[in-house]
């Protein structure tokens, strides 16, 4: 079998890449010490920062682009090449949009004896998607900004990120990456899906659940979306600050919304060791009906609480007297239902035009008693509409735009990966050439080798360990 990691290729690739980045350097060393304390020179810290990074950018862009043509006419001459495939054409010309700013290099179009099986062997090796004028680090970038802000403000940063300090001094706008790119790839891109690890279980789980609405393009009414945070204790982070202990947020939009986020949480915790599971919510019917959904042991013990936000909101509700909402308030938590109720009452016969509202909020709390009763004894509490706020509203409906229902699923997935410290730059450069959704397991996200001195890097052939040619050669290059 043909070996291209010979000697030979190994001393060549040296001498090539010293030869193509001798004059950058001493060109560049030279421009620098020479301009370093001109004296009509402005911004001297600027200019030494600037043309240092222009040539080390330089240098990289040389050293890619004499490793891919090298490696390409090596292969080229192979007996292993002349005696499999076919040269169908030669100098085809390939421009890659890099974190290091544009490539432009040569490669040669092969073509198997045995088949119609036709390639570019750098574009395999390094797999690198067909037809793209951006290379995949820069694409695993703009998605993670993308879905940690907006697809728009991503192509503004990602491009300045990109681009050279010399953009921000002399006025140039910066070539955005188009914002339709953005989408285009997140529109391909087959999202894993992620299996969570499972933790250690406690004996008492806490789940909130509650909806939200989210403007829609193609369907006349809004999407309502499902929300539930999942998390096993509260801790005291500073004086006025509690947090979340192990929080797992799940979004979902779509039918049996209780049959996916169970079938998601079954996986990170055994149901046979959870004795307590306290349910929070405002008391909508399908909120309700969690509390047998919950229940997947019989060690389970299920109880409803009420959130108090949506108690003191009815309250605020029955009387926009502040006096006679901390009296309402007081009356609940220390007397009996029938005070309360007749408190209600002596509201609603002084204000006859508020009656029916006043009615429906009563009706609220009294259909609600032994929930509300509950949560004030809690020591937990309910932050759900602060993280309906925090971790949906701030990405889907805080500025006007609408989404698609085709699409929905997928950016709720990813806002769900965010959330739950998922590492979206290394999903992306794990799973962008996934021909389908697969299931991956969450472990595998944070084990993704990318830039890591000690792997092998994001080369799926380096990763795979086969002992082909390809992989010596690059096994070779990497270490």
């Amino acid at each position: 079998m043909y070996n291209i990691i010979s000697q030979n290729l190994k001393n060549v690739l040296k001498n090539k890449i010293k030869i193509a980045i001798s004059p950058i350097l001493y060109n560049s060393v030279d421009f620098i010490v020479d301009n370093l304390f001109a004296i009509n020179s402005q911004n001297k810290y600027f200019s030494l920062l600037s043309n240092i990074q222009s040539s080390t950018r330089d240098l990289i862009r040389k050293i890619i682009i004499t490793t891919f043509e090298q490696l390409d006419l090596d292969f080229k001459n192979s007996t292993f090449r002349k005696a499999n495939y076919y040269i169908n054409k030669s100098n085809v010309s390939r421009t890659l949009i890099t974190i290091i700013g544009e490539i432009s290099f040569s490669r040669t179009y092969y073509k198997s004896k045995n088949s119609n099986y036709k390639f570019f062997h750098i574009d395999k090796s390094f797999d690198l998607p067909k037809y793209d004028h951006y290379d995949p680090i820069v694409k695993a970038i703009a998605v993670n900004n993308a879905v940690h802000s907006s697809q728009a403000l991503s192509s503004r940063i990602t491009s300045a990120f990109i681009a050279d300090l010399s953009y921000f001094m002399d006025n140039s706008s910066i070539l955005n990456i188009p914002r339709q790119s953005i989408h285009n790839w997140l529109k391909h891109w087959h999202t894993p899906d992620i299996i969570p690890s499972s933790v250690d279980t406690p004996d008492t789980l806490y789940v909130m659940a509650d909806e939200k609405y989210i403007g829609a393009q193609d369907i006349q009414k809004d999407i309502m979306v499902k929300s539930f945070v999942a998390f096993e204790d509260i801790k005291l982070v500073s004086k006025n600050r509690r947090q979340l202990v192990n929080r797992t947020v799940f979004f979902y939009y779509g039918d049996k919304p209780w049959d996916s986020f169970m079938d998601f949480i079954a996986k990170k915790y055994d149901f046979d060791k959870i004795n307590n599971i306290c349910l929070l919510g405002d008391g909508a019917s399908w909120i309700k009906s969690g509390s047998s959904e919950l229940k997947l042991s019989k060690n389970n013990f299920v109880k409803f609480y009420l959130c108090e936000f949506h108690f003191k909101q009815a309250i605020h509700h029955i009387s926009t007297d502040d006096d006679e909402r901390f009296y309402l308030l007081h009356i609940f938590k220390t007397k009996s239902k029938s005070y309360f109720i007749a408190a209600v009452n002596t509201i609603i016969f002084y204000n006859p035009k508020r009656k029916d509202i006043i009615t429906k909020k009563l009706n609220y709390i009294i259909n609600n008693y032994t929930a509300i009763k509950s949560m004030l004894d809690s020591k937990i509490g309910s932050s759900m509409e602060s993280h309906i706020s925090h971790l949906i509203a701030s990405f889907f409906s805080a500025r006007p735009k609408g989404f698609s229902t085709k699409r929905i699923k997928q950016y709720l997935k990813l806002n769900d990966y965010k959330n739950n410290g998922i590492n979206i730059f290394k999903l992306y450069l794990t799973s962008y050439n996934n021909a389908e959704i697969i299931k991956i397991d969450e472990n595998a996200t944070y084990n993704n080798y990318t830039f890591d001195n000690f792997k092998n890097g994001n080369i799926p052939i380096l990763n795979d360990g086969h002992n082909i040619p390809t992989y010596e050669a690059l096994y070779e290059l990497a270490h």
